[in-house]
């Protein structure tokens, strides 16, 4: 629809051009400005207004435990039990 204005543009600044009338050339002038730039928002808004609003998804219970895991120190592998050592007995 931003192109219509741009359409517009193009007809306002066709009269600006064929007139004799110096106030409505300058009245077609400033409203080919006009609708020139309202065609420039538009473009802008139609390229990049969609994608600045656009919310993260959230993440899925798997995907944030893996993130958890990488993100925890590594645990050191446990040592196996030791059995008591025998005691000394003195030499008699």
């Amino acid at each position: 629809m931003y192109w219509l204005s741009l359409l517009l543009a193009l007809g306002a600044f066709t009269v600006s051009i064929t007139t004799t009338h110096s106030g409505l050339m300058l009245l077609s002038l400033l409203a080919a400005l006009l609708l020139l730039l309202l065609w420039m928002k538009g473009l802008y808004a139609a390229r990049f207004g969609s994608t600045a609003r656009q919310a993260p998804r959230p993440l899925h219970a798997a995907e944030l435990q893996a993130l958890r895991d990488q993100l925890r120190p590594p645990v050191p592998p446990a040592a196996p039990p030791s059995s008591p050592a025998p005691e000394e007995q003195p030499p008699s």
